[in-house]
Formats: structure tokens, sequence, C-alpha cells
């Protein structure tokens, strides 16, 4: 049962609520309403006497009794409390389109506001492991910014996709926090200061990230999916048809671990267990839910789970109290279910199976044709496969497929193209079973497709371009070549397995040749007696999966490489040059613009002068030039907003190049890449950006 009830009777903005210590002890509710407000809710607080009317009027938080409102103007895209600094009082972040205020609520005062051109999708304060101090993170259009207490940029970095979620863990186990990002583009990253050191591809647009206690987080995307990671491996997910607003970690049930508690937008709120998911404890309020925090709002020392609906609705639950209130109709939901199994069961008993149903088997094969890998599954003697559903993550919208033949079949083909170099397992449920039978045997079984089973192999070409010659990557691996075979056999999908070569050039090593099955590029793998491993490709991103995937297999921690991509270097020489050149260019355009808010100030100041002297004909006259230079303003804004555009863009695909050249290395010489191309990049120095490329 709850705690506490209340209802502020005011609609909050889902994902918009969160919680404070604004004057360092009690604990107040801030959330975003219609219409760029904030409503403050402070339960404990004590009345302030008022100096005078006119200090009043001029503060910006007006309060009435418990509540408070304060006025942005704009539309609110994020919030979040916090320390910055020494005081005990928490700050209030509110993040906007194009700025990012940091407000105290106790002195009704800003603290500091700060321009952001990327915007602030999404905020978090914490420790990061390389910074001494609390700093507040902003995730933009395709940024993360981090901000010291001043409100001064200390950290900025390129992103692939606007960043909807923020996290601070220790994901490595070396007691130092890392920054853990979920962006539009599907994409869960850790970074360690500039350095990527882990990435997932989700199927949705990633919506929360929630850190948990023993290096595990939880994570939710848009199609309604909510699962765990620890570290690099996912224990857990399921999938609902309602979508996440809010996740948060909370012991509800005392037993001293907290649960993952979830909030939906359809007022479903659920807490499960870390480990396997299991549903704890559920409620159910009348409208979608807001914001859950945790906060003493009793005062009695520990805090509460505090649930918070669109409709102002407000519930306190405390650790170790009762959430169980049943979903309505989910007793019938439950009795249907257990009819529909009894039922089931009757029709098994009642039917006669014939004796070689129960030593009926199942054949599965994975092969690549065609252009696609494939499962191909084929069933016993006299038997049938009616049905097949396969699931899997990243190759299906949807993630499920049915395969359901016009005809019964003994042999099923079923077409399978990943996205993306990374292992993929995809669970198949096949029903077999005589022709005309309606009953059937069900059989289930777990694959695992392999990082390159995109990648065929095939007999050397018989003329190879002069420039593919010219792409490449080496790296000295140290290892004997028959452990790289094993790693091949393992990463692709092969008719049989490889073998050494035994006579030519390479004798004793390998020299595999690949055609991806996306693109139809072509690929050469090399690797001599010494463990001297040469990779020819056009496509830098897959030379990075090779190396990560082979260092990985053989336990490698550091490897550097040579390097070579002339086109790609090209391109980040161009866009080099061409961010310098933007740069130029936003800097006197931003002049352009102060000296037409100075114009425009002094127009209006005539203007008004002119209004309180009756002056009509001067009014009329400063009318058009205010026309006018708002006319020149906006254009001026346009012409901004295109050359940011230009400029994010370049930054992107300069960042994205140096992401790549760290993934043809391992540890400290990936750092060191990164290191040395950001150092060239704000040096605009060309030679050294690509002297940081080719080696390290």
């Amino acid at each position: 049962m709850a705690a506490f009830s209340l209802n502020i009777q005011k609609h909050m903005e889902p994902g918009l609520v969160t919680c404070g210590k604004f004057d360092g002890s009690h604990a107040c509710l801030a959330a975003a309403t219609f219409g760029g407000n904030i409503l403050v809710h402070s339960p404990h607080r004590q009345p302030q006497i008022k100096s005078n009317d006119y200090e009043q009027s001029d503060r910006k938080l007006s309060w009435s009794g418990e509540l408070a409102d304060l006025q942005i103007g704009t539309e609110i895209t994020a919030l979040c409390t916090g320390r910055l600094n020494d005081d005990d009082r928490d700050l209030l972040l509110i993040g906007t389109a194009s700025y990012i205020l940091a407000f105290n609520i106790e002195d009704n005062s800003d603290v500091f506001y700060k321009e952001m051109s990327d915007g602030a999708r999404c905020i978090v304060i914490g420790k990061l492991g390389w910074l001494p101090r609390q700093v507040a993170i902003i995730g933009g259009n395709c940024s993360v910014a981090i901000l010291d207490s001043q409100g001064t940029e200390i950290f900025w970095t390129v992103v692939e996709g606007i960043v909807t979620s923020l996290a601070v863990l220790d994901f490595d186990g070396d007691n130092e926090n890392e920054l853990i990002t979920g962006t539009q583009d599907f994409e869960i990253k850790v970074y360690k200061e500039e350095n990527v050191l882990w990435e997932a591809k989700e199927t949705a647009p990633v919506t929360t990230l929630t850190g948990l206690p023993n290096r595990k987080f939880v994570y939710s995307v848009g199609n309604g999916t909510l699962g765990v990671y620890e570290m690099a491996q996912r224990l857990w997910r399921v999938k609902s048809k309602h979508r996440v607003v809010v996740t948060k970690s909370f012991d509800v049930n005392g037993d001293g671990i907290p649960e993952i508690i979830t909030g939906w937008n359809n007022g479903k709120v659920d807490a499960r267990s870390p480990n396997n998911g299991e549903v704890i404890f559920k409620i159910q309020l009348s409208a979608g839910i807001a914001g859950i925090v945790e906060a003493d709002y009793r005062r009695i020392g520990k805090p509460d789970l505090v649930v918070v609906s669109t409709n102002g609705e407000v519930r306190g639950y405390g650790s170790g109290s009762t959430m169980d209130t049943p979903e309505p109709g989910e007793a019938m939901r439950e009795l249907l279910a257990k009819k529909q199994v009894l039922q089931m069961e009757l029709r098994q008993r009642a039917a006669s199976v014939p004796n070689m149903y129960h030593s009926t088997k199942l054949a599965v094969t994975l092969m690549t044709s065609n252009g696609a890998a494939r499962v191909v599954l084929a069933s016993g003697p006299g038997l049938l496969i009616h049905c097949a559903i396969v699931f899997t993550e990243g190759v299906f919208d949807g993630e499920t497929l049915v395969v359901h033949p016009p005809r019964p079949k003994g042999e099923l083909e079923i077409e399978l193209r990943p996205s993306k170099n990374t292992p993929v397992d995809i669970h198949v449920k096949v029903c077999v079973g005589p022709s005309g039978a309606d009953l059937m045997q069900v059989f289930e079984m777990t694959r695992q497709l392999p990082r390159f089973c995109m990648y065929e192999l095939i007999d050397k070409p018989g003329h190879v371009a002069e420039d593919f010659e010219k792409n490449f990557v080496i790296a000295e691996f140290a290892e004997r070549p028959q452990r790289i075979a094993l790693w091949l056999n393992q990463s692709l999908i092969l008719p049989n397995e490889f073998e050494l070569k035994e006579d030519g050039l390479n004798a004793g090593g390998i020299e595999a040749w690949l055609k991806g099955m996306r693109d139809n590029r072509i690929h050469c793998f090399k690797a001599d007696m010494t463990g001297k491993v040469t990779i020819q490709t056009e496509d830098s991103t897959f030379a990075g999966d090779i190396i990560q995937s082979l260092s990985l297999y053989l336990g490698l921690r550091e490897l550097s490489s040579e390097v070579s991509f002339p086109d790609e270097e090209k391109k980040l020489v161009d866009a080099l040059e061409r961010v310098k050149d933007l740069k130029e260019i936003d800097a006197r355009l931003q002049a352009e613009a102060a000296s037409d808010t100075t114009l425009l100030k002094n127009i209006i100041i005539r203007l008004e002068d002119a209004r309180i002297l009756e002056n009509v004909e001067e009014m009329r006259k400063r009318l058009v030039q205010l026309k006018n230079v708002n006319v020149d303003l906006i254009k001026e804004h346009e012409i901004r907003m295109k050359s940011y555009r230009d400029l994010a863009a370049n930054l992107k695909e300069l960042n994205l190049g140096v992401q790549r050249a760290a993934r043809l290395r391992v540890g400290k010489n990936a750092s060191n890449t990164v290191a040395h191309c950001r150092s060239a990049i704000q040096d605009n120095n060309p030679k050294a950006l690509l002297l940081a490329i080719r080696h390290e």
C-alpha cells in the first residue's frame, strides 16, 4: 500500500520530473508543465518573509503555499537536480533546444546560463573517473558536452546520432565511472574520455539508461523493450506493447538488493529483479507515468519511492512496502490462460500419436547462398515442416519472422541478413507433423550466427584493381597461423573447415578472399607464419571489425598497426578544411548578429520615446525600421543555422573517421590514435592528422 498519496492537479510532462533538496534538507518535486513552465512542490517548506513588493515582483519563482511556478517561456527538453560544488543545496538544471540554465530554487536566482547550439536533450549530474569533481553532462544533437559548476565547457565530443539518454556507471570494474550514452540511432556506447570501450546496437531509439550495482545497467528502447546488461553481456530483456517512460533503481521489498522500477506510458509501474526480470510488484495508476524519483518526502530519515503521473497524482512507497495492486482484468486473464493450457493438455491426452512421432529429429544447418546467410531445416522421414518461427534481434522488422509455406515441406530455408558484423542469437520454433495433422510436435532450438556470416569465402579473383592494394591494414599479432585459422572457422559460415596454405608464396600461412554479401565488395585476409596479418579492403569499418574480433579471440590487450586508406584520408582532410572555413563564417555571422541586435535595441528605445511623446510619424518610421531589421535578423538566423548544420555534419564525419582509425588498434595504441587525431583537428593540422591515422 502507498505510504502517502496526494494530487497536485497539474499536468506533468512525461520524463521531465525530478527531485532535489533545494534548501539542503527538504525534498521537493520539480516537474515541467505546459507552456514552458516548471512546477515545484515543497510540502515542508517554511514560509518566507516578504521584504517588499518590488523585490517579490522581480523574482522568477512565485510561491503559492506548497507550490511554486518557474516560468521559462520555451519548451523544456530536460530536467535534472544535483550538486556541482561544495554547497549542500541541490541545483535545478533546465535544458531547452538552445540553452541550459542552472537555477538555485532557494535563492531564486540563476547560477549560470549556457547557450547550447546542439540543444540539451538529456542531462545527468555525476562523477566521471577522469574528472576531479561532479559535473553536468549534457546530451544534444550528435554531441555530448560536460560543464563544471560555473557553466564552463570542459569537455565536448561528437557522437553518432541525437543523444536521448545518459548514465554514469563503473562499467569496466576499475572503480572509476564511465559515461554511457543512448542515441536515436539505436546505439548504446560506453565512453572513457574520448575512447569507446564498448557499443551495442538495439532495435529502436534508446529512451532510458539507469545504472545498477555490480556493473549492471538497465535500458529501454522505443518499441517497448526493457532489458539489463552486465558489462557487455545482456542478462535478459522483455518486450511490451506499451512504452517505457522512466526507469529507476530502488529497494522496494527491503531485501537489501535494489529492484528495477519501471514506469510505463499506460500508467503501470512494476518492480523487477535485476538478475532475471521477474516481476516482484506492480501497481496501476489512472494516467500515464510522468516520472519516478527517490526522495525522503515524509522526513522519516530514509527515502521513499515517489511515483508521479501525468495528471498530477503523486504516490509514495517506502522500502519494504507492498505495491501489489492487480491491474484491471488481470485475474480474468490468468484464469483464461490456465483454461487454455488445460484444454490443450486434454487434446494431447485424447489424441492418438504415432510411435514414430516420439523419435522425430530435426536437422538444422547454417549456410550462405544467394547473397544471404540461411538456416536450413529438415524434418525426419514421413514428417513435414508446417510452420517455423524465428526470434532474433536486428535482423527482421519486429524481431520475429513467421515462415508458413503454402504446403508443408520436408525442408525449409530461412533467409537472414544481419545489418552489422556482430554475433546474432537466433531462437527457432518449428512445428513438425504428418500431412493434414492438427496436432504437431514443436521443436525449439537456439543457434548463433557467426560475426561475419554475411561474408562468403571465394576463390582469388582473376583481376584485382591497382587501387585495391593501396588500401590495407598490417598488424603484428605474433600468433601461430593455426589459432588464426580456428578464429576464421568460428567467425565465418564455411562449408568445410579452413586449412593452412601448403604451397606458394604464403606456404604455411593463410590467404582468404571474401565477398561481402551486403555490398559485393571484395576483401583479402592474409596471415604468415610469424603472425603478421594483412587485411586488404576498401572498407575500413570491416577492417576494424576484423582487428577487434581477432584481438578479442587471442586475448590481446595491446596492438599497433600500419594503415592506408587513401580515399578516406582525403575525405577527412577535406572535412577538416571545411570545418576551418565554417568556423570563420560562424564567427563573422555572430559579429553581424551582435551588430544588428544593438541596432534593434536602439530602435526599440527610440520607438518607446516616440510612443511616450505621442509622435505618430516618428513611431511609424521606427516601426518600419524595426520590421526591416527583424527581416534581416531572420535571414541571418537561417544562414547561421545552415552553417551550423554543415559544421556539425563535418565534425561528425571527422569524429567517425577518428573512431574508425582507433578500432584498427587495441589498448593504449587506440587511445593514442584518438588523442593525436583530436589534437591535430584542434590545431587544424592535416599532416598530423594523416600521420596519426597511418602510424600508431
